[in-house]
């Protein structure tokens, strides 16, 4: 027979039980709208059997159940999961950053509008057509001069707005690089931390939330690897352990040397470091590597390869693909395009103005002589100032007097004749290349192409990032209807205990107040 003393106990551990089953259904309907969090749930196992196997036990029944026991707080993931949610944070980092580059382009190269390049050369061309069919008229020459300066300008702001945006992009490189060290330092304390309370047997769900919810953040930026190691001391069966954290490359092998960023072993961390090469400014470079946190840094392992590629992915990948890659090749093109317009709108023009007077040229760039255009880009295209509407209709007039040959000349250099304007974009024309505005049409649509790829990319990978939350939402996050039910399980259950333990009382004062009188 079972002591009765040992029947209260038993009711003394399932109030407990039973206590603690409410506190943490209370710490789920706290924080059932804290980022990062994973719903908790008590681990329940039955106690001790009475009496004990052995044999000097004693005779009866056969063992009698002594009630339950609270083994541990666990929280409820799936690391199957949640690696699919960094997976895809991290492919959608990738495509909102160059998405996002890409739509700011647009919105710079503004087209199709009438304040767009493409309608500022068609105005161009068109008053270039009026003066060769009205040679001799007075007028024309001026409307020519101020829609050629018109292009020059719309040159210059596509040029220095892209150049604002590409500055922007190497700021947030430096500032994503910056957030990444952050997430690489927060993240190596708490396994400090963690590291100290595992020793102890204890699971603290909590630091677990907050690293797993820094290391999405990370993933979002990088592309990283999650290795768990087990912590030192007397941890439990069900301890999670310290991560060590390693950038790997797109296809998720790792760099040689591994590029660790959070030792879990050795509970340090080592910081990302971008070098930026402005040296050629049109093809600009960003140096990665993972280098120590010493006062004199040295380097753990170099990301950049030999080709100068970044082979990771994130958004940091985003950012300097759009730097190095997607927004030199608009700025080479649109150099190529205005120095193809200046050399041959120049050689058209100087056939009959000739170079040697300050006249002698149409467009310049960075020469401060008048006669000779200089190197001429978007960023520096200009008319010649010295230029006159007498001048051009001057020119345009032609020898003999009304001929208008050299002005439809300087029409066809837009519209008509042919050039390879990004190979040699000299005074040749090329027959298997194309008009400016074809080329402009080109890289235009070619941008607009990229962007919605981009964009479309993006919306994808957010698609398939909500699906792998809303899965991971479903195992991990706090579900009211059911924690409500549980509430109200835990609160029917304590009143029964309460109940055996008011019984247990009932019997005890039987014994010892109503017996033997």
């Amino acid at each position: 027979m079972i002591p009765i003393f040992s029947s209260l106990n038993m009711m003394q551990r399932a109030l407990g039980v039973t206590q603690d089953a409410i506190q943490t259904t209370g710490n789920n309907i706290s924080n059932a709208n804290t980022p990062g969090y994973s719903r908790e749930r008590v681990n329940l196992s039955t106690w001790y059997p009475y009496p004990a196997s052995g044999i000097n036990q004693q005779g009866g029944a056969g063992q009698i159940g002594t009630g339950v026991i609270d083994n541990s707080v666990t929280r409820i993931t799936d690391k199957f999961v949640n690696q699919q949610v960094r997976d895809n944070v991290n492919q959608n980092g990738y495509w909102s950053s160059v998405s996002d580059a890409y739509s700011q382009m647009e919105n710079i190269i503004n087209e199709p509008t009438n304040t767009g390049i493409s309608s500022v050369l068609d105005g161009f061309w068109t008053s270039l057509q009026d003066l060769a069919g009205n040679p001799g008229t007075s007028g024309t020459g001026s409307v020519v001069l101020q829609n050629g300066q018109e292009v020059a300008d719309t040159f210059n702001y596509l040029s220095n707005s892209l150049e604002k945006v590409q500055n922007n992009l190497q700021q947030q490189i430096t500032d994503n690089t910056s957030q990444i060290n952050s997430y690489a330092d927060q993240i190596n304390v708490l396994n400090q931390e963690i590291n100290r309370v595992e020793a102890n047997g204890q699971l603290p769900n909590e630091l677990y939330d907050q690293r797993d919810q820094l290391t999405q953040e990370l993933s979002q930026l990088v592309n990283v690897k999650v290795t768990p190691v087990k912590s030192g001391g007397n941890p439990s069966p069900l301890a999670e352990g310290l991560y060590s954290i390693e950038i790997v490359q797109q296809n998720g092998s790792s760099f040689s040397p591994p590029a660790t960023l959070v030792d879990g072993t050795q509970l340090t961390d080592n910081h990302l470091q971008t070098t930026i090469d402005t040296t050629d400014a049109t093809n600009p470079k960003v140096n990665v590597s993972v280098v120590t946190t010493d006062t004199t840094p040295t380097t753990v392992s170099t990301l950049t390869d030999a080709s100068g590629n970044t082979p990771f992915s994130g958004g940091l990948q985003g950012l300097i693909d759009s730097y190095t890659k997607d927004y030199p090749e608009v700025f080479q093109s649109l150099n190529n395009l205005a120095n193809t317009l200046a050399t041959n709108m120049d050689q058209v023009y100087a056939q009959n103005a000739g170079y040697t007077s300050s006249k002698g040229t149409f467009f310049l760039g960075d020469s401060s002589d008048p006669n000779s255009p200089g190197t001429v880009t978007a960023a520096n295209i200009h008319v010649n100032t010295n230029l006159t509407g007498s001048d051009i209709v001057s020119s345009a007039s032609g020898k003999p007097s009304g001929d208008n040959s050299s002005a439809q000349a300087m029409a066809d250099v837009i519209a008509t004749d042919t050039y390879d304007v990004d190979g040699t974009h000299g005074t040749t024309t090329s027959a298997s290349g194309t008009t400016l505005k074809g080329y402009l049409q080109g890289l235009i649509g070619q941008i607009g192409v990229n962007s919605q790829s981009a964009q479309q990319l993006s919306d994808n990978s957010n698609t398939l990032l909500q699906a792998a939350q809303n899965r991971q939402s479903s195992i991990s996050g706090v579900s009211m209807d059911e924690e409500m039910t549980n509430l109200i399980q835990y609160q029917h259950t304590y009143d029964a205990a309460a109940k055996v333990v008011t019984t247990i009382d009932t019997l005890l004062d039987t014994l010892i107040n109503k017996m033997g009188g």
